[in-house]
Formats: C-alpha cells, structure tokens, sequence
C-alpha cells in the first residue's frame, strides 16, 4: 500500500503526520511539492515526533509542479499509490484530478476547486469544474472524495448523521465555525493567506425556500453560543459544503456561518477598501508587475509559525433543526479542539489539524473499502457512522448537544 501527498503547506503538515501515525494501514508515504525543503522540513518533524509508526515504511519527498498535468502523471505513476491525497491550494484540484484520471489512481481533496469570489465560481457553481468528473472516474474504475476537511467535510458527516438517525425532517442546516484561541498577533490567518482572503470577501450565497440568496460578504450576522468557547459573532459566508448540501440534502435553508472578532473585520475592510486584498496585477512606478493580494501573503505571518503557543479552543459544528416523531427538534453536533493539544501531536494549530484528522480518517475509509465506490462524492453521499466512530481514534471527538427549537436571531448589517 501506499499514498502520494501533494501539498506541503499546514494542512499537508498535519495530513502527513496523521498518516505517518496510520501508515501500518496506508503505506508507504511520498510527500511532494513544488519546494521540496518544506516536504522535507514535515519529515523531519513527523521523525523527530516518533509519529512513523511502522519504521519499515517508506516517508520520501519529491519536487512537483501541480499545475503541470504531465508532470503529475509521471509522478504518480514512479511513486504508484493507492490514494492521491492533495493538500494543495484549491486552484491545482481539476489538474489533480485529470492526472490521476490518466493514471487510473483514487484521489481525496479537502476543499472545492474554486475561489467562491470570482463570477463564474460562486457557491452555486462551486463543484461543477470536479462534478465533471464523475462519469471519467467511474468509468476508469477509481474513486474521487470531495471536500473530506472539517468545513467542509465533517460538517455534512454530522449533516447525513442527523438525517439518517435524528430527524425525520430537515427545515434548516447552520455550519457554525468559530477560532477562540489566541495566537498573541495583530492579524494573521490560519491557513494560505490568498485562500483565506479570497474566500471571506466574497458574497455569500445561502440556500433558502428552493433558491439562492446572495449577499454582500459580512453583512448578515447572528450571535450563538458555542460549547467552551462561549457566545461568538458569527457572519454568513460563501462556503463549499452550502453547496453540496443543497444538492444531496432536503433543507428549506442550508447557510454557512464563521467567526470574526470586532478588530479581525476592521484589519479585514481596511486592507479590501484600499486594494490589498485584489489578485489583480497592478504595475508599479519601475514597472514590477505585482498582484497586492500575493504581496500580503508574503508579508502576513506563514501559518505554521503561529502554532508554538497557540492557546484555547475552536468550535465548529452543524446546526441541525427539523421533526422527529412529529415534534419539532434542534440539536448541535459539534467539536471543539485544543491548539495546544495540536501542537503536542503533530507540531501545528488546530486549524490545520481540523482539516488533516478528517483527511486522513477519509482515507482510512477508503483503504478499508468502506467508501470506495468508482466515481466522485461529496462526504453527504457517504455511510457517516464507520467515519463518525473512527474520527475520534484519529484525534477529534464529537458530540451532540440538544438546543432549544427556535429561528435563528439574524441581524442584517450594512
């Protein structure tokens, strides 16, 4: 057995210390990406943890352009893995994807393959580049898994959980994801910098009444009371697993929602109002063609130094309301992480390990073929229960909280 990584930011970081922890089950690990020092540097981390549990196994780095389709077909088939995971940017999914089509290998994201800004990849369209795909993969006998992260990811897990064992009924699903730990900067973010800054100025789009509602980015807000992290403000957002869940799950609304701090959103308008967060390219006075939002990328703090000493707690859940038995019902099923705990496991924040435990959970579903049909799905079309119960033996708990049954109190902001 064995597995190709691509990808070797701070997701790929946990990804890799995850299946390092479980490679008696998938393999052999080869980690690539375009700057092999960073495969390299994991390594050395995953080594200096003693988390490769079977020593006989082969951990290797390799260089690869992911944006070159040929070059990714040579690599996978030099490497021959069972599993293709990308841990890459969400712009290199369809080139990783029809790569591993031609190799004829199964393949696992964390994240939809387009920015949810630009006109054309908004939350509506969101899946249709990877959607494409589903008769090709069939076809050619391998499975594709969609999204399989936190948010997205787990979030519709516990979305087809409460479907299959709470309700009878689905009236409304929330995606409530809040960050109350503390990693002592004045702004930075916790995963890619261009992702996360393309994702949260873009409308959002939330599902309601058998149609799609837009709205400007952080102008509908509502206020909710998370377990341990206690009451956070929450902003509707533009988010991939919206989608998805629209498209397998019966709701009359389904809405994303994510939290920011007061100081977060002044640092946030400010740099949108005067430019710096546009990937347009902009010429300077010397002529140097720049794009400001790559520029801030550069200057803001790489997520993975902000794990030493990270404190507290995330929140992040599905808000679930509907009948069962004929009476109405509200549950949250939820899980918080520790960023010290993160950090003690693999060396990183729990915002990356939210996203690299499910990955790899996602996998081990795979290697043990119990979600390993030929085509492409988002984790809604998949068993939750054998996920569900494996999720916590990787390093994230879960629970279900009843709530009491009432609209949410939305406050719309100019």
């Amino acid at each position: 057995m064995a597995i190709l990584q691509i990808g070797a930011g701070g997701v790929g970081w946990v990804i890799a210390h995850k299946a390092a922890q479980n490679n008696d089950v998938l393999g052999d690990i080869t980690i690539a990406s375009r700057t092999v020092s960073k495969c390299e540097k994991i390594i050395e981390s995953i080594k200096g943890r003693n988390n490769l549990k079977d020593t006989t196994k082969k951990l290797e780095s390799r260089a690869v352009n992911a944006d070159d389709i040929e070059a990714l077909v040579a690599l996978i088939k030099e490497v021959q893995p069972d599993l293709v995971i990308n841990a890459g940017p969400p712009w290199v999914n369809v080139a990783i994807m029809e790569a591993c089509y031609q190799a004829k290998v199964s393949y696992l994201d964390t994240s939809v393959a387009v920015d949810l800004c630009s006109e054309g990849q908004q939350v509506p369209e969101a899946y249709d580049p990877q959607w494409a795909f589903r008769e090709k993969f069939a076809e050619a006998g391998i499975t594709g898994i969609l999204g399989a992260g936190f948010d997205p990811g787990v979030v519709s897990v516990f979305a087809a959980y409460a479907v299959k064992h709470l309700f009878d009924e689905i009236d409304t699903i929330d995606v409530m994801d809040v960050n109350a730990g503390d990693h002592g900067k004045k702004f930075a973010t916790n995963f890619d910098p261009e992702t996360n800054m393309l994702e949260i100025q873009g409308d959002s789009f939330y599902w309601e009444n058998q149609e799609w509602k837009q709205v400007p980015c952080h102008t509908r807000m509502l206020e909710f009371d998370f377990p341990n992290c206690g009451n956070q403000k929450v902003y509707s957002m533009a988010h991939d697993e919206v989608r998805s869940m629209k498209e397998f799950i019966p709701a009359n609304r389904i809405e994303f929602w994510m939290g920011f701090g007061d100081t977060y959103l002044t640092y946030f308008n400010c740099m949108r109002d005067i430019g710096l967060l546009s990937p347009n390219p902009v010429t300077l006075q010397d002529g140097t063609v720049v794009e400001p939002l790559k520029v801030l990328k550069a200057i803001l703090p790489d997520p993975t130094s902000l794990a030493p000493g990270y404190t507290g707690l995330t929140c992040i859940g599905t808000w679930v309301q509907g009948i069962k038995d004929g009476e109405p019902r509200s549950v949250f099923i939820y899980n918080n992480a520790d960023h010290e705990v993160a950090y003690k496991d693999v060396e990183h924040q729990a915002i990356s390990y939210t996203t690299g435990v499910p990955a790899i959970t996602a996998a081990l579903m795979y290697f043990r073929n119990e979600w390993s049909g030929k085509g492409v799905f988002n984790m809604e079309q998949l068993n939750p229960d054998p996920f569900l119960e494996l999720m916590p033996t990787i390093g994230l708990d879960w629970h279900v909280q009843e709530m009491p049954v009432a609209q949410p109190e939305i406050k719309i902001l100019k």
